[in-house]
């Protein structure tokens, strides 16, 4: 079985990386784009998310990054949505982590 057809009702921590797998399978959903993850965003509840900045997910001339995916998770807590509320980032891009990292502070820090 491929790690993306587990089960996500079965996992707490949501995995955005187009590329790497988690250090283990269990526990975790595994979104490999960021329609994958807003997705699973929208229909399952997660403690924890562990983001990619550079995703390789393009609609047109549009990159969708792990940085849209953020956005999309504070435009749910804006909306009084269920939110993760622990973050680790997983991208090498030093751009990316900063403005991600910035982002989390602000809007998604307790």
């Amino acid at each position: 079985m491929l790690l993306e057809q587990i089960n996500p009702v079965a996992r707490n921590k949501l995995w955005v990386d187009d590329f790497r797998n988690p250090p283990s399978p269990e526990g975790y959903s595994i979104a490999r784009s960021y329609k994958e993850a807003i997705d699973r965003l929208n229909n399952f509840k997660y403690d924890e998310v562990f983001l990619d900045h550079d995703l390789g997910d393009f609609d047109g001339d549009k990159e969708h990054t792990g940085y849209d995916v953020l956005k999309h998770i504070v435009q749910m807590k804006m909306d009084g949505k269920p939110v993760p509320t622990k973050y680790t980032l997983l991208t090498a891009n030093p751009v990316g982590r900063e403005r991600m990292q910035g982002m989390i502070d602000r809007y998604l820090s307790s």
